[in-house]
């Protein structure tokens, strides 16, 4: 019986470890986030001057590395070298200045590190180095955990028949390149802080991320997931930077979130974001060039982007500047660019590095010589599709609306109008109106989950036409149910509450009242949900004011949520 029992809570514990492995989603481990504060007192002085730190163990193994120091410290020459879990140290590589503006480093792909080294122009006041790690390497218990769930899905994905797929857009083009879309690199993991924001694609801006060119292709993904978890959470910013991202093997992954056929705005050019499309190569192109695989990618991807917009790869384009302090031009200044630009002929920085920028009029060439084949065919009308407010709390409706013209923008009255889902290869219709005389139409819409949604039109040659995808996120409604105003310390007492739409778990957080009269969180209890209730068991450990809070974390299906407060107080018996 004992063998029995143990082999039971054997199978059981390998179910809990593959479990998450098992889907027909790519497999992409959780990144995590950590950081490390450096005092620079200690480093010693290089004969050339330099500020050399000693070498500096990390909390855990890290995937990429950034830096943030005191605005006061300027903007001294970076330079770091990492050591891989087998002890060797790769080369010292130069630290790009941080694109937003800031007082810090941008982040280099490191790859399973556990140490690093600076060495740096100016001795730095308050650093920080920021990690992230997305191979789910950073402790012996992750590494584990990865290689047992990635083993799992395997098997999974042999026995299923599934594989990771890339998505190819043509609405308007012909034999568009094949990107990689955001779930197949962990994109749920860095979810966008808003809804995308569009403007007007005029020019292609080529980047480079500054990372070891030693990677392997495997390793893309989590290179890719690292830079915008680093993005959003360390920089700030709504989502990864980049539009478009492309590895030396020639692999296209889809970047900010919001479509790869619209104008989506990015982040890779300070000053002229809503006017470009940005593309970032990975890797370190100082003085290495990309390969050649890399180099066609982006010429492809460059030559169909360009042509999906109904502008020409070749020649040039006049915009005007809206500032910034990385931009090299002042707010309102006219300025030329290539239509093909690199990132250093907007903003203040060698960015995509001399040898990659050396490859650009290879690049130009390449994407005129394609962007015949992918002419863009002009659609038979246009729909748009608007929200005043795209985050709801369930059940509160969406409230959708928008205009259907023909071509040349004549209304179109009377015209079917259809709410889809997007992104989806079988059509599924969530509501549907009509426009009205002139053309405008709305509708309302109750979803449980957070859907990325189209308008459909069908103009009168019978041809239909979408809009702009438009996300709509639906955080769920969580209710505590108010506890006792008096409990007992140390004594047991039933806190109650429900979830709607039903998901699977909820956690309970537990604050204190302190001497400074603030509440400090003293537990963090996870509790399941069924069929859209909770229950569980609480006692409070001190006599003192309490605070009881549940909280949703945010899934692949609805945003974050949280209930209101309340507030108990726990006596002596």
């Amino acid at each position: 019986m004992r063998r029995i029992a143990a082999l039971l809570v054997a199978a059981g514990l390998l179910a809990w470890l593959a479990a998450p492995a098992l889907s027909s989603r790519p497999f992409v481990p959780r990144a995590i986030e950590f950081s490390q504060t450096l005092d620079a007192r200690g480093w010693a002085r290089d004969a050339d001057g330099a500020w050399r730190s000693p070498v500096v163990r990390a909390p855990k193994r890290f995937d990429l590395v950034g830096l943030r120091w005191a605005r006061s410290s300027g903007e001294p020459e970076t330079r770091i070298r990492v050591r891989d879990a087998d002890g060797r140290w790769n080369r010292w590589t130069l630290m790009a200045h941080d694109h937003g503006g800031g007082s810090g480093a941008e982040p280099v792909w490191a790859g399973g590190a556990d140490a690093y080294q600076l060495r740096m122009s100016e001795r730095p006041r308050a650093l920080r180095a920021r990690f992230v790690n997305a191979t789910g390497s950073a402790t012996r218990a992750d590494r584990v955990k990865t290689t047992l769930r990635r083993a799992a899905h395997d098997a999974f994905a042999t026995l299923s028949g599934a594989a990771a797929r890339a998505q190819t857009p043509a609405p308007g083009s012909r034999a568009a390149p094949a990107i990689i879309p955001r779930e197949a690199w962990g994109g749920d993991q860095c979810a966008p802080r808003s809804a995308p924001s569009y403007g007007n694609v005029q020019l292609g801006v080529v980047h480079h991320t500054v990372n070891a060119n030693s990677y392997a292709p495997q390793d893309s993904a989590a290179i890719v997931l690292s830079i915008c978890r680093y993005h959003r959470n360390t920089n700030g910013w709504r989502d990864v930077g980049y539009n478009f991202l492309v590895d030396r093997y020639g692999q296209i992954f889809e970047g900010r979130a919001g479509g790869v056929d619209q104008a989506v705005i990015g982040a890779q050019a300070q000053g002229y974001n809503g006017v470009s499309t940005g593309v970032a190569n990975i890797g370190t192109f100082s003085q290495a060039p990309q390969t050649a695989a890399g180099v066609s990618a982006t010429a492809e991807l460059l030559a169909w982007k360009l042509a999906l917009h109904g502008v020409p790869v070749a020649g040039q384009v006049r915009v005007t500047s809206a500032g910034g302090p990385s931009n090299r031009f002042s707010n309102g200044s006219s300025v030329t660019f290539a239509r093909i630009a690199a990132h250093r002929d907007a903003n203040r920085t060698a960015c995509p590095g001399d040898a990659f920028f050396a490859q650009l009029p290879q690049i130009r060439a390449q994407a005129a010589t394609l962007a015949p084949q992918y002419a863009f065919t002009a659609p038979a009308g246009l729909v748009s599709l608007e929200s005043p407010r795209t985050t709801l709390s369930y059940p509160q409706k969406a409230q959708l609306s928008g205009r259907a013209t023909t071509a040349d923008g004549a209304p179109l009255a009377g015209a079917p109008i259809s709410l889809q889902v997007a992104g989806t290869k079988a059509a599924v219709t969530l509501a549907r109106t009509t426009t009205r005389a002139d053309g405008s139409w709305s509708a309302e819409l109750q979803t449980q989950y957070s859907r990325r949604l189209h308008a459909v039109a069908r103009v009168p040659s019978g041809a239909l036409v979408s809009s702009r995808p438009l996300d709509v996120q639906v955080a769920p409604r969580v209710l505590l149910r108010t506890p006792p105003a008096r409990v007992t310390a140390r004594r047991h007492f039933t806190v109650r509450g429900t979830l709607s739409p039903r998901r699977p778990r909820v956690v309970l957080e537990v604050a204190r009242r302190g001497s400074d009269r603030k509440y400090h969180t003293v537990a963090r209890l996870p509790v399941k949900v069924r069929n859209g209730s909770f229950t569980t068991r609480v006692q409070l450990r001190r006599a003192s004011q309490h605070r009881l809070r549940v909280t949703f974390a945010g899934d692949a299906r609805n945003r974050a949520a949280r209930s209101s407060d309340r507030f108990l107080r726990a006596v002596s018996r």
